[in-house]
């Protein structure tokens, strides 16, 4: 009898530390998508530019930031929003085409493409040009190669996914990819991270 129930035993044991374990470790849904980095050009960036980007783009943030940023898709072109023309300079509303782009989540991030000029009212300026604007911690950005080119320009889409993707603030060093703008003037983006954003890495 005392062997039967040190068996009983045993089973009870082994039952209830496999349910912890299953418990413990869910399994992930077979159709769960990776993470998502989506190109909306708009209708005056040819969509063979925008495919021309993807590997760029994928090089561009692996170069920075810690993550598999393998899956870029590009959307169908979309019209410039005509309320976004900003005349008097003959520049696009950045915020207007922010505001434009789809909503994106956590497991996805949109980058809307364009030639145009874009601007915002920054730096006691209005309608100040500019290259790129985000809100931290929205997974989209409005990004215009209208003053970078090349290189350059993929720096600013890394520079634009930080505040987004990582909420990341501007700094102040020149050495790294999160410094303001105005510290550049000429020269040459960095792709690097300060001590204070070496948690994006």
């Amino acid at each position: 009898m005392r062997h039967y129930l040190f068996f009983v035993f045993l089973a009870l044991c082994f039952a209830a530390c496999t349910g912890r374990r299953s418990a413990s470790e869910p399994a992930l849904p077979a159709d769960q998508k990776p993470f998502t980095i989506y190109l909306q050009p708009y209708e005056d960036f040819p969509q063979r530019e925008a495919e021309a980007l993807r590997a760029s783009i994928t090089q561009a943030l692996g170069r920075v930031y810690r993550g598999d940023w393998s899956h870029v898709e590009v959307l169908p072109s979309r019209p410039l929003p005509a309320h976004a023309y900003y005349k008097p300079r003959q520049r696009y509303l950045a915020s207007a085409l922010l505001r434009d782009l789809s909503v994106a989540g956590p497991d996805a991030f949109v980058i809307g493409l364009t030639h145009k000029d874009i601007s915002f009212n920054i730096h006691n300026t209005k309608n100040y040009g500019i290259m790129g604007l985000t809100t931290r911690g929205h997974f989209k950005t409005i990004v215009s190669d209208y003053r970078a080119k090349g290189d350059n320009f993929l720096a600013v889409i890394v520079h634009e996914f930080g505040h987004g993707y990582y909420k990341a603030p501007h700094c102040t060093d020149p050495t790294c990819i999160m410094c303001d703008y105005q510290a550049h003037k000429g020269k040459p983006f960095v792709y690097g991270l300060c001590p204070a954003h070496q948690y994006m890495h």
